[in-house]
C-alpha cells in the first residue's frame, strides 16, 4: 500500500459504503477523512513494521485489500488476517486468494507470530475464507468491543511449525509414521507406493530422523491454550525434513524431502503453509537456494511453481514403479524471494 491508495476513491468506497459490512459487527467509516487516515495508517506499516496489507490488483485495476497486520491479542504478538473485496469483483477466488497467499507468506517470513482472525458467525464468507487459508476454527472469542446482544465471534489462528527431535517410542513418532503411511496409501509421492509395508516406511522415517544433516519440521493444528505450550498443540498436519548440503562448495545450499499433509485435510492451503515453515527453517540454517525433487505425473510441479519455484532439471523415465516409470524431476529457488538468475519466475 501506498499513500496514493488511501486517496484511491474506490479503494475508500470498500470501507465506507454499508453494504459491504451487512455481515460484519464492524461498521463501516463513517466519512472519507476517517478512512483516509486508517488507510494511510495500514500503509505506514510497512515502513516501521515491514509488513502489512496489500492491494490487489487486476489488469491494473484494483480489486481488494488485504493481507496481514501485526498487532497485540492477549498480551502477544500476532497477524491479523484481513481482505475486503470491490463489489464487483465478488464470488471470483479474489478474497481466497489474497488469504492463502497471507497466511503463506506470514508463515515464511514471519514464522514466530501467528495468524489469527475474528469473524462474526453471521459473516459464513469470510468465515469460508479463513478456513480455506489453513486458519483453524477454535471457537468463539467476545472482545469489550463486541454487541453483548450477539453471539460472539469465531476466533481463527494458523497452524504453529514446532522444530525439535523426535524419538522412537514417542507419541510424535507414532504420528508421523501414522500420516506417511495414510499419505501413501492415498497416492502420495513421498518414497514409496501405496500399500508400502509400515516397516519399511519406518526405516526410512528413522532415517531421516538420526541424520546430522536434517531437521524435521512438524505442521500442527493450533489449541485453545498458549502458542508457547508445547503439550497444548494440536493434531499432526503435515511434515518434511530440510537436508543440509555438507560438501563445503555447497553449503548455501539444501534440499526438502519428504514434504506431506494430512491427505484428509487437502485444500486447506497446508501444503503452502508447510513449504513455507520449511523455507524459514533452511533460512534460518543460513542457506540461499533450496532444491526439492518430484515424480513426474503428479501435477506437483504447478504446485511447487506457486511456491516460488523453477523446473532446474528432468531425467526423462529416471524413476521406475510398479506402475511404471516417471521423470525425476528438480526444482529450485531461492530464499531470498528474488528469481533465479535466467528464470522469469517471480
Amino acid at each position: 500500500m501506498t499513500d496514493d491508495d488511501a486517496l484511491d476513491p474506490r479503494i475508500l468506497r470498500w470501507h465506507t459504503d454499508p453494504r459491504g459490512y451487512e455481515l460484519m459487527y464492524e461498521r463501516p467509516y463513517r466519512d472519507t477523512a476517517t478512512a483516509t487516515a486508517r488507510l494511510r495508517s495500514w500503509a505506514a506499516r510497512w515502513g516501521s513494521v515491514g509488513v502489512g496489507y496489500w492491494i490487489a490488483e487486476r489488469d491494473g485495476l484494483p480489486v481488494g485489500i488485504g493481507g496481514v497486520d501485526p498487532l497485540q491479542h492477549e498480551g502477544r504478538d500476532h497477524l491479523n488476517l484481513y481482505y475486503r473485496l470491490d463489489p464487483s469483483a465478488r464470488g471470483q477466488g479474489f478474497a481466497r486468494e489474497i488469504a492463502t497467499a497471507a497466511t503463506a507468506y506470514a508463515a515464511e517470513w514471519w514464522p514466530d507470530r501467528s495468524v489469527v482472525a475474528r469473524i462474526a458467525p453471521t459473516n459464513g464468507p469470510s468465515l469460508k475464507v479463513a478456513r480455506a487459508a489453513g486458519l483453524v476454527d477454535l471457537g468463539p472469542r467476545r472482545a469489550p468491543q463486541d454487541p453483548g446482544d450477539l453471539p460472539a465471534p469465531r476466533f481463527l489462528r494458523s497452524p504453529f511449525a514446532r522444530v525439535g527431535p523426535v524419538h522412537a517410542g514417542d507419541s510424535a513418532y507414532d504420528e508421523l509414521l501414522d500420516l506417511w503411511c495414510r499419505v501413501n496409501d492415498s497416492g502420495g509421492a513421498v518414497g514409496f507406493e501405496p500399500r508400502a509395508p509400515r516397516e519399511a516406511v519406518a526405516e526410512a522415517l528413522d532415517r531421516h530422523l538420526t541424520d546430522p544433516h536434517t531437521t524435521l519440521v512438524r505442521l500442527h493444528a493450533p489449541t485453545t491454550r498458549g502458542q508457547d505450550d508445547p503439550p497444548a498443540t494440536g493434531p499432526l498436519l503435515g511434515f518434511g525434513f530440510v537436508v543440509l548440503a555438507s560438501h563445503f562448495a555447497m553449503r548455501h545450499r539444501c534440499s526438502l524431502m519428504r514434504v506431506m499433509t494430512d491427505p484428509d485435510q487437502r485444500g486447506v492451503n497446508l501444503g503452502r503453509l508447510l513449504m513455507s515453515a520449511l523455507h524459514a527453517r533452511a533460512r534460518k540454517h543460513g542457506r540461499e537456494l533450496v532444491q526439492i525433487d518430484y515424480r513426474g505425473g503428479t501435477g506437483l510441479g504447478a504446485f511447487y511453481e506457486r511456491c516460488g519455484y523453477v523446473e532446474t532439471g528432468r531425467m526423462p523415465g529416471g524413476l521406475r514403479f510398479s506402475f511404471g516409470d516417471r521423470d525425476d524431476v528438480a526444482m529450485t529457488r531461492r530464499l531470498d524471494g528474488l528469481p533465479l538468475p535466467g528464470s522469469t519466475n517471480t
